[in-house]
């Protein structure tokens, strides 16, 4: 296999190939012109790709296609240059030597724009698209326009991405409704209302900062045609099966934007399995960012007791039996006197079902025992959670920003579990209340320098009460009569924050940002069971290993100092954080002074391609959860316990990453990685057939390492890209098992795959690829293989403008066992009525009626087969109609 991988590469890398048109852009001094545009027009005046020019004027564009091209030049303050350039064959190199830009006379200055009817204008840190040119006017909403843009690729769950990288926000008319969910936005809001498509590079959040701070975020700002601004637009969707299923969705969507005011109202619910949660989690959990407008990390608490389990293989489609309904009010109110309000709130209401069946086998030190269970995992969550943004505009060189945001949860769990023929219930009553609020300010110095100062209070507060019907209390007490367990806990976070922070570009190459701060935080973890027999009367036992009170009190004072220096084609950034944490945890004190330093150093060049190599060391403190003083009842025949007092774990890693290719095509990226744990969690677990009883311990060194590599290249033969996969991973592990001594074991997987996807303009094209991950598990005694494989197929066909189909195949096959594979069909059909701004569809779900999928999984003492129950075919017929 390993020979064959060699020869298929080579073999690869022969077959493929892009056309290169390279130069060097400068002024009529001869002096290099930096970022000036270069755009490649094809011979419909349709853009091919483009770029910019770097810090010594070279630029690079390439193509997969031949023959008649024009090569546009252009910058800011100058006279745009154009080239005829003609690619007769694969694989030309064309150097086009210097390209000089000729200056505008100062009285003749104005903005440039490439050309008057150029669908893309580039300026400094903006590409701008001109949505019309673009459209087909069968795209229903923004996120397919925006496939359609080139430089801008869309992930399946609608993650978008410029060049690579991801965008961080998208805005309409500047003013940001959605912050990281704005998938709602893109796949909801009709595209026929854009007027432009505007990419920032380069972005901040902060307006005060974009000259000042180091940033390469990204960002998507909207802006909307004239007659659309100020006005009622949407759309409403109406899908539903035959009344055998009886599954059903129902989507509205209201919008109105307009300078000073937006307005965003959305509503769905559905059975059909669809995850409507995307674009609205974002507000659930605080933010986790470490810029210097944010103070507070690792802020959620993770619940000890999880009673609900979701699929982890296939997109929620596959296997969430649900009855979901969302509703979601965004607002935006821009007032004269330079003030802004922003209003959120969200209503969500979840039910979840999944099936699973799970075949455990245990071998160790001459224990074996086989466990056969089937499990009804059912769940219903009710969130609602609101927002309050209230900023202010001081001249133009202050900033204020304030926000309050509440959330209450109310989860609810309904189990039934059958344990080797014995049936178990299980019921769970879970609320949650949270409220965070922060304010910052910025002031702005001069054109380089600025302060930003930020406080923030958390608060969270989680009662949980849950009951199981079983005998494991049976074996744990003796007595026969403990077959009800009734236990309930008691979460609480408390979280208060202060920084300022200093931030000097000294120039272009070097820049200084320093931190100094307080944050405290103080938790609470309570814990009592109860036994009660089958008549519901209480059993008298020891209760003291069962009971947790804990509280954690921790103060952190940090300082940290980040330094960027570019030269040339290099850029160093140097970062170190010193914080003396001092903590009680349950009348322990201790106090002590970490040192984090961290280093990235980065060179770019067109030629040769980009590198990074970075390393850190940081220091993670334990979770409240893995202290626990004495076991806590997990549900499902399980307890843990903690033996570890507070602390923080030290490790460090190492990494290196290399690109080589053009803006818009990475032709090649391959990235490793390597980390040390110093100390980590492990667990030393006792078991037995009937219960399990996990003890957290401390273990000292653990390696990971992992790499992987995408080559793209483009097969002309077949018009396609080929994509080539592969990656490793490799980890050490150490536990107990029954007090013995530890066991270590080590895991590792090697992937290789491909994809390939059609260039075609014809009305066919495709999407096929592959992957097969082998995975091997090294212990003392013994060392196991297992193979996993899927693929997949997608084929589009447009019948016209108007008509189009897809079909998707999808196939998996996990493990060595005799387990069969599982095979997936679906059928897309849509139907567009440009005069009524409606769309017709079909969608054809799961054809070949797959109803269950199996994955096997290995760990050094236990093999299990796991079955999950899969949704079972339907045909869905749905309408939507924008307005």
């Amino acid at each position: 296999m390993k020979h064959l991988c060699v020869l298929f590469t080579i073999l690869f890398i022969k077959i493929s190939a892009q056309s290169e048109i390279k130069g060097i852009a400068v002024a009529e001094n001869g002096q290099p012109i930096v970022r000036a545009n270069v755009i490649l027009f094809n011979a419909a005046n349709e853009i091919e790709t483009f770029g910019f020019s770097d810090k010594t004027g070279s630029f690079s564009v390439s193509t997969q296609k031949t023959g008649n091209f024009t090569l546009q030049l252009a910058a800011f303050n100058h006279h745009p240059t154009s080239i005829e350039v003609v690619l007769d064959h694969q694989n030309k190199r064309i150097d086009l030597q210097k390209v000089e830009i000729s200056k505008i006379p100062e009285n003749e200055i104005q903005e440039v724009i490439v050309t008057k009817q150029n669908p893309v204008r580039i300026r400094k840190d903006t590409v701008e698209y001109t949505a019309e040119k673009f459209a087909s006017g069968t795209e229903m909403n923004v996120e397919e326009l925006l496939k359609k843009l080139p430089g801008i690729t869309v992930e399946s769950d609608g993650k978008i991405k410029f060049n690579n990288k991801e965008v961080e926000r998208v805005m309409i008319e500047d003013d940001d409704l959605f912050e990281r969910g704005y998938q709602t936005l893109t796949q909801n809001m009709p595209s026929q209302s854009l007027d432009k498509v505007q990419v920032l590079t380069n972005y901040s959040r902060n307006k005060l900062l974009k000259d000042v701070q180091n940033d390469e975020r990204v960002a998507i700002n909207l802006t909307l045609k004239e007659d659309a601004k100020g006005k009622w637009f949407g759309n409403a969707l109406f899908a539903t099966t035959s009344y055998v299923e009886n599954m059903h969705q129902v989507k509205l969507n209201v919008m109105n934007f307009s300078k000073r005011r937006k307005f965003y109202l959305l509503y769905n619910r559905n059975n059909l399995g669809l995850n409507e949660m995307g674009g609205v989690a974002y507000l659930m959990n605080p933010a986790q960012e470490t810029d210097a407008e944010n103070i507070g990390s690792n802020l959620s608490i993770n619940p000890v007791i999880r009673l609900h389990q979701k699929n982890s293989q296939f997109s929620d489609n596959r296997t969430n039996f649900n009855d979901d309904q969302l509703a979601s009010l965004n607002y935006i109110y821009n007032f004269r006197n330079d003030w802004k309000l922003k209003f959120v709130t969200v209503y969500n209401d979840i039910e979840n079902r999944n099936y699973t069946d799970n075949t455990y086998r245990f071998m160790y030190d001459g224990l074996q025992f086989t466990n056969i269970e089937s499990k009804t995992w059912k769940q219903n969550i009710r969130n609602l959670v609101g927002k309050l943004e209230l900023s202010r505009e001081f001249s133009k060189n202050a900033n204020l920003q304030f926000y309050n945001k509440t959330s209450s949860v109310h989860e609810r769990n309904s189990n039934d579990f059958i344990f080797n023929g014995a049936l178990n219930q299980q019921s769970g009553n879970n609320r949650l209340t949270s409220t965070e609020s922060k304010i910052s300010y910025t002031k702005k110095l001069d054109s380089s320098k600025a302060l930003v100062a930020v406080a923030r209070h958390y608060y969270y507060d989680r009662p949980y009460n849950f009951t199981d019907e079983n005998e494991v209390f049976t074996y744990v007490t003796g007595n026969p009569e403990a077959r009800r367990i009734r236990q309930q806990l008691y979460s609480q976070l408390n979280f208060a924050g202060a920084k300022i922070s200093y931030l000097n570009r000294y120039s272009d190459s070097k820049y200084l940002e320093l931190q100094l701060g307080d944050e405290y935080r103080s938790e609470k973890l309570n814990s009592e069971i109860s036994l009660f027999n089958n008549d519901l009367q209480s059993i008298v036992f020891n209760r003291a290993e069962f009971q947790n009170d804990m509280y954690l009190k921790q103060n952190r004072v940090f300082a940290k100092g980040k330094f960027i220096h570019t030269y040339k084609n290099w850029k160093y950034t140097l970062d170190l954080l010193s914080e003396l944490v001092s903590s009680d945890f349950n009348r322990t004190l201790q106090s002590e002074l970490f040192v984090s330093p961290g280093f990235h150093i980065g060179f770019e060049d067109r030629k040769t391609g980009s590198f990074t190599l970075y390393g850190n060391r940081r220091f993670t403190p334990l979770a409240i959860e893995n202290l626990l003083q004495n076991y806590i009842y997990l549900g499902n025949r399980n307890f843990t316990e903690g033996t570890a007092g507070f602390q923080l774990l030290p490790d460090y890693s190492l990494g290196l990453s290399y690109s080589l290719g053009d803006q818009l095509t990475k032709n090649l990226n391959f990235s490793v990685n390597y980390m040390r744990l110093e100390r980590f969690m492990s667990n030393n677990s006792l078991v037995n057939k009937n219960y399990t009883f996990n003890q957290t311990i401390l273990v000292e060194d653990n390696d990971t390492f992992f790499a992987n590599l995408e080559v793209r290249r483009y097969v002309r033969f077949v018009k396609s890209r080929f994509s080539l996969l592969g990656g490793f991973m490799s980890s050490g592990y150490k536990n107990s098992i029954n007090g013995q001594e530890l066991v270590e074991s080590t895991f590792s997987n090697k992937k290789v795959g491909f994809e390939m996807k059609s260039g075609w303009t014809k009305k066919i094209n495709y999407e096929l690829g592959y992957d097969w991950t082998f995975s091997r598990l090294k212990s003392v005694s013994f060392t196991n293989d297992y193979l996993d494989q899927k693929g997949f197929f997608n084929l589009y066909y447009n019948f016209s403008s108007e008509f189009r189909i897809q079909g998707n195949f999808e196939y998996y096959h996990f493990g060595n066992t005799p387990q069969k594979s599982t095979r997936f069909l679906d059928i897309k059909a849509d139907y567009m009525i440009k005069k009524l701004k409606t769309n017709v569809f079909l969608r054809a779900n799961n054809l070949l009626n797959s109803s269950t999928i199996q994955r096997y999984s290995l760990t050094n003492v236990s093999e299990s087969i796991y079955t999950q129950r899969l949704m079972p075919r339907h045909v869905v017929l749905g309408i939507n109609k924008n307005f």
